[in-house]
């Protein structure tokens, strides 16, 4: 299971003990009950019905079968609350004495391995759950056959160990062997043939291998309505599989209407508590989140919240997992700190119910990261990507695709950090990993290509960027065809190096190809094309189309204003742009607030001694001195200088002109002697800056 992502459901078998036996009618009433109770998902009845089958069925003697019946049946219960330690004391007495009553070969020892190995894979105890699967397996095999009903139940419990193990070619071969099984005893369209169709799916998908997992899903979802009908629980889980299936591919508005359709069938089936109605308001708050619709996807992962923790109670894993997507909402919100404490307490859960080393902890531990490292703690985000990276890489090997995640993470905090050489090389060993796991056409791999693309053009190596750009570009329109999200992310960066470059007509062609296809998902007026519209100014603006580059401008920010979220250094940075136009077009009122509003904005971002903020108030000042503002321009001046000085490496450009800046406004208050001054210090900048030209700030995100 992976956190802030949809909840997909693999079918494995865990598996209760009916009466076998004549039984007293005390204790098979308790059985019963306790039973039905379970399947209800009425956990706290079923936990008194078994017990009291429990203490019924000990009078028979440990020999007596019913004993081994209720001793499974209890640790069942146990295992689905996550009371691991209890479940497995139980799960091993009962095979202890299973193995005495019928022997080592039979079917009641078979089950029990079976259950165990579910338990341990839970815990991430991967290798002694193999252990028990083939335990089981053989057993199956030996005395029902190879092609038996109940081997095709152990393959599929297998095949789906594996795949959490990364183990893909393997996993296919064991449900590729299960779904022959199936098919030759049950039928193509029998829910048993189905659920390993399900889980074949979801394989695929985890590959990238969108068509194949389609074709399963939607083959499984006709046969489960013809033989369940359309409204059973198992349908809604197809329906959500699919829809997250889709929304990988980029058909948002499909995987919306798959999911409120899979919606009310949980909620007409088991009513607004019920916790599979929760995993589908879940889901649906992901597709939204994908979306950035933030303030509609919040509320659902509210109310999954409160679903699951009424239902399982506060330390569950599913109330893990909306925490997480909590988070992942609230970081895009700059809500960091609530962020950060939904985290941890999703960290304390998963900590609590799998073990401190289970994978689940290393996926909190990479968002914590994530988290930690968006407000600058760089050594907390440190230690939890390296913990993230020991617990993947002890459980899976170097070489799992989720150490290629962690990796990439790490990876990008270099950057933020400015060691290049560092992240280049942990982003270029994630390319080879997921290279060598998913193939060199993968998603994946172009979600890499485009960070190392990023690194190079930081690094002003803007045709090794263009190259990595290209490439990613190229993944991205194969696999999800021209009009994917990520192809018009991979689009607007491909033309900001190309702006870089002096390429400015095919950085305005690839922009506004962006542009025209969120416009067409997101409609004209979404804040998310706020950014490429102010890309799209500074190309107006780099080829001296003030007019263009002025309206694109105003349209941009008036839908940044209009977004409900929390103010970014784009956005700074387009103001910022803004005014050097009104500057140029000798509006100085216009440039002067514009100035104004951005100041506040990137100080919080940046902090206040950070070079930007001189470049800005060197703008201001500007303004203020063309209106004649010369009091209200110095201090500006003077902060300016002040952080430029301090900076190191030093900017020779910058500091040249706001020393040509300040010693203009001396002359304008006529103090010659201290304008001469700073008229030296300008010349002798300017000529360690080597005469480069002065620089506007992209919105390139």
């Amino acid at each position: 299971m992976k956190f802030q992502c949809m909840v997909a459901a693999a079918l494995l078998s865990l598996c209760l003990a009916p009466a076998s036996v004549a039984q007293l009618p005390s204790w098979e009433d308790e059985n019963i009950a306790g039973m039905r109770a379970y399947q209800q998902r009425s956990y706290d009845q079923a936990e008194v019905r078994f017990r009291n089958a429990l203490q019924q069925a000990s009078k028979f003697g440990e020999l007596d079968p019913r004993y081994v019946t209720a001793l499974n049946n209890f640790a069942a219960l146990q295992h689905v609350r996550h009371n691991y330690r209890e479940a497995e004391s139980l799960y091993q007495q009962a095979l202890v004495i299973s193995e005495k009553v019928h022997g080592p070969l039979d079917q009641e020892t078979a089950t029990l391995f079976n259950n165990l190995a579910t338990l341990f894979e839970e815990q991430a105890k991967y290798t002694e759950a193999a252990d028990f699967l083939q335990r089981a397996l053989d057993i199956r095999e030996k005395t029902l056959g190879p092609e038996d009903p109940a081997v095709a139940t152990v393959l599929n419990n297998l095949a789906s160990l594996r795949q959490e193990e990364g183990k893909y070619t393997e996993a296919e071969a064991l449900f590729q062997r299960a779904l022959t099984i199936r098919e030759k005893t049950s039928g193509p369209d029998d829910t048993s043939t189905g659920s390993v169709l399900n889980n074949l799916a979801g394989l695929y998908g985890s590959e990238g291998k969108y068509a194949e997992a389609e074709a399963l899903y939607r083959r499984t979802l006709v046969s489960w309505e013809k033989s369940l009908g359309p409204e059973h629980s198992d349908v809604a889980t197809v329906l959500a599989n699919l829809a997250s299936l889709e929304q990988k591919e980029g058909k948002s508005s499909e995987a919306e209407t798959l999911l409120q359709r899979a919606l009310a069938i949980r909620q007409k089936g088991g009513g607004q508590e019920d916790p599979g109605f929760g995993t589908i308001l879940n889901n649906l708050g992901v597709l939204f989140k994908d979306q950035a619709k933030y303030s509609e996807a919040e509320p659902l992962f509210q109310r999954a919240l409160a679903i699951w923790e009424k239902a399982f109670g506060a330390e569950h894993p599913k109330v893990a997992i909306a925490l997480c997507n909590l988070a992942a909402v609230w970081e895009h919100q700059a809500k960091h700190v609530e962020a950060g404490t939904a985290l941890e307490r999703a960290l304390a859960i998963t900590e609590k119910t799998r073990g401190p080393k289970h994978p689940e902890d290393a996926y909190v531990l990479n968002s914590l990261g994530m988290s930690q490292q968006e407000l600058g703690h760089y050594s907390d985000a440190e230690l939890n990507f390296q913990r993230a990276l020991a617990i993947f890489e002890g459980a899976f090997g170097p070489e799992y695709p989720e150490v290629a995640t962690v990796l990439a993470n790490l990876a990008m905090m270099r950057k933020a950090q400015g060691n290049y050489p560092e992240a280049e090389m942990l982003l270029r060993r994630a390319l080879a990993i997921r290279e060598k796991h998913f193939g060199l056409d993968h998603t994946s791999v172009a979600t890499v290509l485009n960070n190392l693309g990023s690194v190079y053009s930081e690094e002003n190596k803007y045709k090794d960027a263009e190259q990595y750009y290209l490439r990613s570009l190229s993944i991205f329109e194969k696999n999800f065809g021209p009009d994917h999200p990520d192809v018009a992310t991979a689009l607007n960066n491909l033309g900001a190096t190309q702006q870089l470059m002096g390429k400015y007509s095919d950085a305005e062609q690839l922009f506004q190809r962006a542009l025209a296809m969120r416009e067409k998902r997101l409609g004209p007026d979404h804040p998310d094309l706020a950014p490429l519209l102010s890309n799209l100014a500074m190309v107006q603006y780099l080829k001296h189309d003030l007019p263009a580059a002025e309206s694109l401008y105003k349209r941009s920010v008036n839908l940044w204003s209009k977004g409900n979220e929390p103010k970014s250094i784009s956005f700074a940075r387009t103001l910022q742009n803004f005014g050097e136009i009104y500057l140029q077009q000798r509006k100085y009122d216009e440039a002067g607030a514009l100035f104004a509003q951005a100041l506040p904005i990137k100080e919080a971002i940046l902090g206040p001694e950070n070079a930007e903020i001189a470049e800005l108030l060197v703008g201001s000042a500007l303004a203020d001195m063309l209106r004649g503002y010369y009091p209200q321009a110095e201090p500006s001046c003077q902060r300016a200088l002040a952080i430029l000085e301090k900076s190191s490496p030093r900017d020779y450009r910058a500091l040249a002109e706001i020393a040509r800046v300040y010693a203009w406004l001396l002359q304008k208050t006529n103090r010659k002697a201290q304008a001469e001054v700073l008229e030296s210090k300008a010349m002798v900048y300017t000529a360690k800056s080597k005469d480069k030209p002065k620089e506007m700030a992209g919105a390139f995100n």
